[in-house]
């Protein structure tokens, strides 16, 4: 979170596999021949021409079901013929209006300026999902899916799927948050952090094959940004040893964690300077995590969520994110409000 043969497989993450199954493939990019870099980047759901943006328009009109190009690939290449187009009512568009507004203030910027639709899909793989689409004179654009899924299940009930499934027996882990809010939030302020890193960046780059296609060779595998010292290798003192089994949603032959495992996982969690498991996979993940981490504080005024696993002697604890966790997640929050 793959395809048939290793051309279609890259094609098909370039733009149509959900967030989680997108993030995972790019973390292993492969040389590409000039031939199709150039094939690539003509595909109509990854040239921002195609969507014909206004950006003197709202976000609230950018919120439809999306272009017949862009969901016919997704059906081809996630290989889901029920992709359907769902258009949101007006109080769930003006929902996710307000929960944009949450954004830190260069965020909500840019993508009023750059985000070329908000586009929701009934059955969608996952929660959604975001792109970028080069433009005109270099210019960097980009488009998000949603699955309408997420207005009906909570948001406890959205981290609990993703944190539970790294584990071997389902129900190991549940996320408890403290204010009752859609799952859609979530998303929103995940996705909305790649959009914004897409575009303007936040890390060196969000997927390793985009850059390979912009560039035209593979990224160097040691860049530092922040705690990483290359897209998904932590700095030696931050890194720690089960971040190397977590397998998501079932993903690479996950999972690979016992219920037994849960005690030192969310120990060497809280130890480390991520706000969650999923933020610890790469920087692109890391960044999307610290924003969640940091709207979600503002929005319940207080710890948003914490994770309730197993103490492996009959009782349960619980996790939050550790004091230099949050100290990021505040960082990066303050530096896109200024």
């Amino acid at each position: 979170m793959l395809k048939k043969i290793i051309f279609f497989a890259v094609l098909a993450a370039l733009a149509v596999l959900t967030w989680p199954a997108k993030r995972a493939f790019f973390a292993k990019p492969s040389s590409m021949t000039e031939e199709k870099r150039a094939s690539m980047l003509a595909q109509p759901a990854l040239h921002a021409a195609n969507y014909k943006l206004d950006p003197a328009s709202s976000l609230e009109s950018r919120m439809a079901p999306p272009p017949d190009f862009l969901l016919e690939w997704l059906r081809k290449y996630d290989g889901v013929a029920s992709y359907k187009g769902y258009s949101p009512s007006p109080e769930q568009k003006k929902k996710i209006a307000g929960f944009l507004e949450k954004l830190p203030s260069k965020m909500r910027a840019v993508l009023k300026e750059r985000l070329l639709g908000i586009y929701f899909i009934e059955n969608f793989t996952g929660n959604g999902m975001s792109d970028l689409a080069p433009g005109p004179g270099g210019k960097k654009y980009a488009w998000m899916v949603i699955n309408p899924a997420g207005f009906s299940k909570s948001l406890s009930q959205t981290l609990t799927a993703r944190e539970d499934s790294v584990f071997t027996s389902s129900g190991t882990v549940s996320v408890s948050c403290g204010k009752p809010l859609p799952g859609v939030f979530y998303t929103l302020a995940h996705e909305g952090t790649h959009v914004y890193d897409y575009v303007e960046g936040i890390t060196p780059f969000v997927e390793p094959a985009w850059y390979e296609l912009l560039n035209g060779s593979p990224p160097p595998r040691y860049r530092p940004w922040a705690v990483w010292r290359g897209y998904d290798l932590p700095a030696g003192k931050f890194d720690f040893k089960l971040r190397k089994n977590l397998r998501f949603f079932g993903l690479e032959g996950g999972p690979r964690l016992e219920s037994s495992d849960a005690k030192k996982l969310y120990k060497e969690l809280s130890d480390s300077p991520f706000t969650s498991l999923y933020g610890s996979q790469n920087w692109a993940e890391d960044a999307a995590e610290l924003m969640v981490y940091a709207v979600l504080k503002r929005e319940t005024g207080e710890q948003p969520c914490k994770v309730i696993y197993p103490d492996g002697a009959g009782g349960v604890r619980f996790f939050v994110p550790g004091k230099l966790a949050d100290l990021r997640a505040e960082y990066l929050y303050d530096k896109l409000s200024r």
